[in-house]
């Protein structure tokens, strides 16, 4: 009888709540710049204008703004003409909105894979995330060719701006952690997710300043972890009269975020080990 050594790996997800993996993920780079490029060249592959698609929207939005709010209502703008302004704002909360709900849908777009190979499942998320900052990249550049076309240079603490950014996408992240097992699961978390989306979005000064918010209410507002993080953007590019946010509100956001991006990985690992099952 001829005998075979055959070596049996079992492949499973850690038990309870375990910490990430980094030395898997870091294993696995080449599989997340896989799927990283892949989202990228195929988000606007059937379409004839493309990378267009990605400014329309929220020129559109800044056109439509800057006329209402801007022009009728008068709405303040700390100084900074209204359409640079709310690009501003704009910019942030396209890359934070959309990092969140392609984070939140990322098990269950890679539901085809997930049955078939092994791979650390956190691999997804996380490339959704990545391949937002392609949007991103357009939309900063766009806001930067609008402030030369209004005559707003940037300002010189311009590169804090891009730890607001940072802060942003770790925010999506952190959530969207939280969120994707149980989309997986439950599909009506998605709608449910664009609903509190749009709400976030009023809740936060996207199209109108802080100065608005009566005082009494500031405080609360100013607990909203996107509200020091847009507002900071927009002081760290524009300058001028632009507020910086209150230094606390800024440690509370940051505080904020390393909770939920616990609480996410913990959720994560604990749904995932049946997340195959359900999809």
């Amino acid at each position: 009888m001829e005998h075979t050594n055959e070596h049996i790996v079992k492949i499973h997800p850690r038990k309870g709540f375990a910490s990430v993996n980094f030395a898997e993920l870091f294993e696995y780079r080449y599989l997340l710049y896989l799927f990283v490029w892949r989202d990228v060249k195929t988000r606007y592959k059937q379409s004839y204008i493309g990378i267009i698609w990605i400014l329309l929207q929220p020129l559109a939005t800044m056109v439509i703004y800057s006329v209402f709010f801007g022009y009728l209502a008068r709405f303040p703008s700390e100084g900074v003409p209204y359409p640079v302004y709310i690009l501003a704002g704009i910019t942030c909360w396209q890359f934070f909105s959309r990092s969140l709900t392609s984070v939140s849908t990322s098990l269950a777009d890679q539901q085809a894979l997930l049955s078939k190979i092994y791979f650390p499942r956190l691999l997804a998320p996380i490339a959704a995330l990545l391949s937002s900052l392609s949007d991103l990249a357009v939309l900063f550049l766009m806001l930067l060719c609008v402030m030369v076309i209004f005559g707003v240079p940037p300002s010189f603490n311009m590169v804090i701006a891009f730890g607001y950014l940072v802060l942003l996408g770790l925010l999506a992240l952190a959530v969207g952690l939280i969120l994707t097992g149980l989309d997986a699961l439950i599909r009506d978390v998605r709608h449910g997710l664009a609903l509190v989306t749009q709400l976030w979005y009023f809740a936060s000064p996207i199209i109108y300043p802080i100065e608005l918010v009566p005082e009494k209410f500031k405080v609360y507002y100013l607990l909203n972890p996107t509200t020091p993080l847009v507002q900071g953007f927009r002081w760290a590019l524009l300058g001028g009269n632009v507020a910086a946010p209150p230094a606390w509100a800024v440690a509370n956001s940051a505080c904020v975020i390393i909770v939920l991006l616990l609480i996410g990985a913990m959720l994560f690992q604990r749904l995932e080990r049946t997340i195959v099952d359900h999809i």
